[in-house]
Protein backbone atom coordinates (compact mmCIF):
# COMPACT_ATOMS: atom_id res chain seq x y z
CA UNK A 1 0.00 0.00 0.00
CA UNK A 2 1.41 3.42 -0.90
CA UNK A 3 2.18 5.96 1.75
CA UNK A 4 -0.44 8.64 2.49
CA UNK A 5 0.04 11.76 0.44
CA UNK A 6 1.58 14.37 2.68
CA UNK A 7 0.92 18.04 2.02
CA UNK A 8 4.06 20.01 1.40
CA UNK A 9 3.91 23.59 2.63
CA UNK A 10 6.20 26.26 1.31
CA UNK A 11 6.39 30.03 1.24
CA UNK A 12 6.15 31.42 -2.28
CA UNK A 13 8.71 34.10 -3.00
CA UNK A 14 7.41 36.13 -5.93
CA UNK A 15 10.77 37.51 -6.96
CA UNK A 16 12.36 34.06 -7.05
CA UNK A 17 9.43 32.70 -9.00
CA UNK A 18 9.72 35.38 -11.67
CA UNK A 19 13.50 35.01 -11.91
CA UNK A 20 13.60 31.25 -12.25
CA UNK A 21 10.31 30.59 -14.02
CA UNK A 22 10.20 27.29 -12.21
CA UNK A 23 7.11 27.51 -10.03
CA UNK A 24 4.55 25.36 -11.75
CA UNK A 25 0.82 25.67 -11.17
CA UNK A 26 -0.67 23.14 -8.79
CA UNK A 27 -2.91 20.50 -10.29
CA UNK A 28 -6.49 20.47 -9.08
CA UNK A 29 -7.86 17.56 -7.08
CA UNK A 30 -9.35 14.63 -8.97
CA UNK A 31 -12.25 12.37 -8.13
CA UNK A 32 -9.76 9.70 -7.09
CA UNK A 33 -7.53 11.98 -5.04
CA UNK A 34 -9.55 14.46 -3.02
CA UNK A 35 -6.73 15.88 -0.88
CA UNK A 36 -5.82 19.48 -1.85
CA UNK A 37 -2.52 19.81 -3.70
CA UNK A 38 -0.13 22.60 -2.72
CA UNK A 39 2.25 23.90 -5.37
CA UNK A 40 5.87 22.75 -5.08
CA UNK A 41 8.76 24.74 -6.45
CA UNK A 42 11.24 22.83 -8.58
CA UNK A 43 15.01 23.25 -8.12
CA UNK A 44 16.67 26.35 -9.56
CA UNK A 45 18.30 26.05 -12.96
CA UNK A 46 21.67 26.93 -11.46
CA UNK A 47 21.41 24.59 -8.45
CA UNK A 48 24.70 22.77 -7.88
CA UNK A 49 23.20 19.93 -5.82
CA UNK A 50 20.41 17.43 -6.43
CA UNK A 51 17.15 18.00 -4.57
CA UNK A 52 14.97 15.55 -2.65
CA UNK A 53 11.19 15.70 -2.25
CA UNK A 54 8.58 13.34 -0.84
CA UNK A 55 8.86 10.18 -2.95
CA UNK A 56 11.30 11.79 -5.35
CA UNK A 57 15.11 11.77 -5.35
CA UNK A 58 18.06 13.15 -7.33
CA UNK A 59 15.92 15.91 -8.82
CA UNK A 60 17.67 18.42 -11.11
CA UNK A 61 16.23 21.12 -13.40
CA UNK A 62 17.87 21.24 -16.83
CA UNK A 63 15.87 24.00 -18.52
CA UNK A 64 12.58 25.82 -17.88
CA UNK A 65 9.83 23.14 -17.71
CA UNK A 66 12.34 20.25 -17.90
CA UNK A 67 13.27 18.29 -14.78
CA UNK A 68 15.23 15.05 -14.37
CA UNK A 69 15.41 12.59 -11.49
CA UNK A 70 14.78 9.16 -10.02
CA UNK A 71 11.72 6.98 -10.42
CA UNK A 72 8.69 8.36 -8.52
CA UNK A 73 8.22 6.21 -5.41
CA UNK A 74 4.60 5.12 -5.51
CA UNK A 75 1.66 7.48 -5.19
CA UNK A 76 3.66 9.82 -2.99
CA UNK A 77 6.27 10.50 -5.68
CA UNK A 78 3.66 10.95 -8.39
CA UNK A 79 1.68 13.32 -6.16
CA UNK A 80 4.85 15.41 -5.77
CA UNK A 81 5.19 15.62 -9.54
CA UNK A 82 1.54 16.64 -9.86
CA UNK A 83 2.13 19.40 -7.30
CA UNK A 84 5.06 20.60 -9.42
CA UNK A 85 2.66 20.97 -12.33
CA UNK A 86 4.26 18.19 -14.38
CA UNK A 87 2.08 17.15 -17.32
CA UNK A 88 4.23 14.53 -19.05
CA UNK A 89 6.49 11.96 -17.38
CA UNK A 90 9.01 10.20 -19.61
CA UNK A 91 10.64 7.02 -18.30
CA UNK A 92 13.82 5.72 -19.92
CA UNK A 93 14.04 2.84 -17.41
CA UNK A 94 13.29 -0.75 -18.36
CA UNK A 95 10.64 -1.23 -15.66
CA UNK A 96 6.99 -0.62 -16.54
CA UNK A 97 5.74 2.73 -15.18
CA UNK A 98 2.65 3.26 -13.01
CA UNK A 99 0.51 4.70 -15.77
CA UNK A 100 -2.83 4.40 -13.97
CA UNK A 101 -1.84 6.45 -10.92
CA UNK A 102 -0.13 9.10 -13.06
CA UNK A 103 -3.24 9.47 -15.20
CA UNK A 104 -5.49 9.71 -12.14
CA UNK A 105 -3.37 12.71 -11.09
CA UNK A 106 -3.68 14.36 -14.50
CA UNK A 107 -0.31 13.35 -15.95
CA UNK A 108 0.66 11.35 -19.01
CA UNK A 109 3.36 8.66 -19.00
CA UNK A 110 5.64 7.91 -21.97
CA UNK A 111 7.96 4.89 -21.83
CA UNK A 112 11.10 5.05 -24.02
CA UNK A 113 13.75 2.80 -22.38
CA UNK A 114 17.46 3.17 -23.10
CA UNK A 115 20.55 1.25 -21.98
CA UNK A 116 23.56 2.35 -19.95
CA UNK A 117 25.81 1.91 -22.98
CA UNK A 118 24.32 4.82 -24.90
CA UNK A 119 21.31 6.07 -26.85
CA UNK A 120 20.55 4.99 -30.40
CA UNK A 121 19.97 7.71 -33.01
CA UNK A 122 16.36 6.59 -33.39
CA UNK A 123 15.69 6.75 -29.66
CA UNK A 124 17.38 10.17 -29.45
CA UNK A 125 15.00 11.40 -32.14
CA UNK A 126 11.98 9.93 -30.33
CA UNK A 127 12.96 11.61 -27.07
CA UNK A 128 13.44 14.97 -28.79
CA UNK A 129 10.08 14.60 -30.53
CA UNK A 130 8.37 13.65 -27.27
CA UNK A 131 9.49 16.82 -25.48
CA UNK A 132 8.55 18.88 -28.55
CA UNK A 133 5.13 17.34 -29.28
CA UNK A 134 3.64 16.60 -25.85
CA UNK A 135 2.43 19.03 -23.18
CA UNK A 136 4.90 20.19 -20.55
CA UNK A 137 6.26 20.68 -17.98
CA UNK A 138 8.22 17.43 -18.26
CA UNK A 139 9.86 15.05 -15.79
CA UNK A 140 12.28 12.46 -17.21
CA UNK A 141 13.48 9.58 -15.07
CA UNK A 142 15.34 6.28 -15.04
CA UNK A 143 15.65 4.21 -11.85
CA UNK A 144 18.19 6.16 -9.80
CA UNK A 145 17.96 9.42 -11.71
CA UNK A 146 21.71 9.78 -12.15
CA UNK A 147 22.80 8.21 -15.40
CA UNK A 148 20.33 7.19 -18.13
CA UNK A 149 17.78 9.92 -17.48
CA UNK A 150 20.54 12.55 -17.36
CA UNK A 151 21.93 11.43 -20.71
CA UNK A 152 18.47 11.07 -22.23
CA UNK A 153 17.21 14.50 -21.18
CA UNK A 154 20.49 16.17 -22.07
CA UNK A 155 20.42 14.60 -25.51
CA UNK A 156 16.76 15.44 -26.12
CA UNK A 157 17.23 19.08 -25.14
CA UNK A 158 20.22 19.48 -27.49
CA UNK A 159 18.35 17.89 -30.40
CA UNK A 160 15.34 20.10 -29.66
CA UNK A 161 17.57 23.19 -29.76
CA UNK A 162 16.95 24.12 -26.14
CA UNK A 163 20.48 23.57 -24.80
CA UNK A 164 23.98 23.34 -26.22
CA UNK A 165 25.95 20.15 -25.52
CA UNK A 166 28.09 22.06 -23.01
CA UNK A 167 25.02 23.36 -21.17
CA UNK A 168 23.48 19.90 -21.07
CA UNK A 169 26.70 18.32 -19.84
CA UNK A 170 26.89 20.87 -17.03
CA UNK A 171 23.49 19.75 -15.71
CA UNK A 172 24.36 16.07 -16.24
CA UNK A 173 27.30 16.54 -13.87
CA UNK A 174 24.93 17.84 -11.21
CA UNK A 175 22.73 14.77 -11.68
CA UNK A 176 25.79 12.62 -11.06
CA UNK A 177 26.21 10.90 -14.43
CA UNK A 178 29.36 8.82 -13.94
CA UNK A 179 32.32 9.31 -16.26
CA UNK A 180 32.34 5.54 -16.84
CA UNK A 181 29.16 5.75 -18.93
CA UNK A 182 31.02 6.98 -21.99
CA UNK A 183 28.20 6.12 -24.40
CA UNK A 184 25.78 8.45 -22.63
CA UNK A 185 28.27 11.31 -22.59
CA UNK A 186 29.05 10.70 -26.26
CA UNK A 187 25.37 10.80 -27.22
CA UNK A 188 25.08 14.31 -25.79
CA UNK A 189 28.48 15.59 -26.85
CA UNK A 190 27.86 14.66 -30.48
CA UNK A 191 24.18 15.70 -30.57
CA UNK A 192 23.08 18.41 -32.99
CA UNK A 193 19.78 20.31 -33.24
CA UNK A 194 17.19 18.69 -35.49
CA UNK A 195 15.23 20.65 -38.12
CA UNK A 196 12.12 22.14 -36.52
CA UNK A 197 9.78 20.25 -38.85
CA UNK A 198 11.27 16.89 -37.80
CA UNK A 199 10.69 17.57 -34.12
CA UNK A 200 6.92 17.25 -34.42
CA UNK A 201 5.30 13.83 -34.09
CA UNK A 202 1.82 12.42 -33.50
CA UNK A 203 1.27 12.56 -29.72
CA UNK A 204 -0.55 9.22 -29.86
CA UNK A 205 2.55 7.51 -31.28
CA UNK A 206 4.42 7.53 -27.97
CA UNK A 207 3.86 4.35 -25.89
CA UNK A 208 2.58 4.42 -22.32
CA UNK A 209 4.37 1.15 -21.64
CA UNK A 210 7.04 -0.19 -23.99
CA UNK A 211 7.51 -3.90 -24.55
CA UNK A 212 10.79 -4.68 -22.82
CA UNK A 213 12.14 -8.21 -22.77
CA UNK A 214 15.30 -10.21 -22.58
CA UNK A 215 18.49 -8.86 -21.08
CA UNK A 216 17.21 -5.28 -20.72
CA UNK A 217 14.20 -6.41 -18.67
CA UNK A 218 16.27 -8.72 -16.47
CA UNK A 219 18.93 -6.08 -15.81
CA UNK A 220 16.21 -3.59 -14.89
CA UNK A 221 14.80 -6.03 -12.35
CA UNK A 222 18.29 -6.76 -11.01
CA UNK A 223 18.81 -3.02 -10.43
CA UNK A 224 15.59 -2.84 -8.41
CA UNK A 225 16.33 -5.97 -6.35
CA UNK A 226 19.93 -4.94 -5.72
CA UNK A 227 18.67 -1.66 -4.30
CA UNK A 228 16.59 -3.66 -1.80
CA UNK A 229 19.64 -5.77 -0.91
CA UNK A 230 21.65 -2.58 -0.30
CA UNK A 231 18.92 -1.32 2.03
CA UNK A 232 18.90 -4.64 3.90
CA UNK A 233 22.68 -4.57 4.31
CA UNK A 234 22.57 -1.03 5.71
CA UNK A 235 19.97 -2.24 8.22
CA UNK A 236 22.31 -5.05 9.39
CA UNK A 237 20.43 -7.62 7.31
CA UNK A 238 17.09 -6.73 8.87
CA UNK A 239 14.04 -4.98 7.45
CA UNK A 240 14.79 -1.24 7.11
CA UNK A 241 12.65 1.04 9.27
CA UNK A 242 11.24 2.76 6.18
CA UNK A 243 10.57 -0.58 4.43
CA UNK A 244 9.27 -2.91 7.18
CA UNK A 245 7.88 -5.48 4.75
CA UNK A 246 11.26 -6.08 3.07
CA UNK A 247 12.60 -9.59 3.81
CA UNK A 248 16.40 -9.69 3.23
CA UNK A 249 16.50 -13.46 2.54
CA UNK A 250 13.83 -13.12 -0.16
CA UNK A 251 15.72 -10.31 -1.86
CA UNK A 252 19.07 -12.14 -1.90
CA UNK A 253 17.33 -15.22 -3.26
CA UNK A 254 15.75 -13.13 -6.01
CA UNK A 255 19.11 -11.57 -6.82
CA UNK A 256 20.79 -14.95 -7.18
CA UNK A 257 17.91 -16.27 -9.32
CA UNK A 258 18.01 -13.26 -11.66
CA UNK A 259 21.77 -13.52 -12.13
CA UNK A 260 21.44 -17.22 -12.89
CA UNK A 261 18.66 -16.39 -15.36
CA UNK A 262 21.15 -14.42 -17.45
CA UNK A 263 22.93 -17.63 -18.44
CA UNK A 264 20.00 -18.69 -20.65
CA UNK A 265 19.30 -15.24 -22.09
CA UNK A 266 20.03 -15.19 -25.86
CA UNK A 267 21.52 -11.68 -25.74
CA UNK A 268 23.70 -12.60 -22.79
CA UNK A 269 24.89 -15.77 -24.53
CA UNK A 270 26.21 -13.73 -27.47
CA UNK A 271 28.67 -11.81 -25.30
CA UNK A 272 32.35 -12.75 -25.14
CA UNK A 273 34.19 -15.19 -22.90
CA UNK A 274 35.32 -12.50 -20.46
CA UNK A 275 31.69 -11.54 -19.83
CA UNK A 276 30.68 -15.19 -19.35
CA UNK A 277 33.46 -15.66 -16.78
CA UNK A 278 32.43 -12.53 -14.90
CA UNK A 279 28.77 -13.57 -14.97
CA UNK A 280 29.66 -16.98 -13.57
CA UNK A 281 31.61 -15.34 -10.75
CA UNK A 282 28.68 -13.04 -9.91
CA UNK A 283 26.28 -15.99 -9.83
CA UNK A 284 28.52 -17.85 -7.37
CA UNK A 285 28.87 -14.76 -5.19
CA UNK A 286 25.11 -14.25 -5.30
CA UNK A 287 24.60 -17.83 -4.17
CA UNK A 288 27.08 -17.39 -1.31
CA UNK A 289 25.43 -14.12 -0.24
CA UNK A 290 22.01 -15.77 -0.20
CA UNK A 291 23.33 -18.67 1.89
CA UNK A 292 24.94 -16.32 4.41
CA UNK A 293 21.77 -14.26 4.81
CA UNK A 294 19.62 -17.39 5.12
CA UNK A 295 21.96 -18.64 7.88
CA UNK A 296 21.83 -15.23 9.60
CA UNK A 297 25.62 -15.02 9.39
CA UNK A 298 25.87 -11.24 9.16
CA UNK A 299 29.66 -11.10 9.00
CA UNK A 300 29.77 -13.53 6.07
CA UNK A 301 26.87 -11.69 4.42
CA UNK A 302 28.79 -8.40 4.62
CA UNK A 303 31.85 -10.04 3.07
CA UNK A 304 29.89 -11.62 0.22
CA UNK A 305 27.93 -8.41 -0.33
CA UNK A 306 31.15 -6.39 -0.75
CA UNK A 307 32.49 -9.04 -3.14
CA UNK A 308 29.39 -9.07 -5.35
CA UNK A 309 29.29 -5.26 -5.43
CA UNK A 310 32.89 -5.24 -6.66
CA UNK A 311 32.24 -8.01 -9.17
CA UNK A 312 29.20 -6.25 -10.67
CA UNK A 313 30.99 -2.91 -10.85
CA UNK A 314 33.96 -4.44 -12.66
CA UNK A 315 31.68 -6.27 -15.10
CA UNK A 316 29.72 -3.10 -15.82
CA UNK A 317 32.93 -1.18 -16.46
CA UNK A 318 34.17 -3.82 -18.89
CA UNK A 319 30.94 -4.59 -20.74
CA UNK A 320 28.15 -2.09 -20.07
CA UNK A 321 29.56 1.37 -19.60
CA UNK A 322 31.40 1.90 -22.87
Amino acid sequence: MSKPIRLIHLTLFAATTVASGLLFTACSSTATHNAPVVAIETPALDASQVATFDGLHNVVAYAPDFVCGGVPEGEEGLATLAAMGIKTIISVDGASPDVATAESLGMRYVHLPISYSGITAERQKELAQAISSLPGPFYMHCHHGKHRSAGALGSALVLAGKLTPAQAESRMKVSGLAADYKGLWKAVGEAQPMPAAELQADPSSFPKVAKVSGMVATMSEIDSVFENVVAAQKAAWSAPMDHPDLVPAKETKRLHALLAQMVADPESQKLDADYQTRLGKSIELGKALDAAVAANDKAAADTQFAAIQKSCKECHKAHRDN
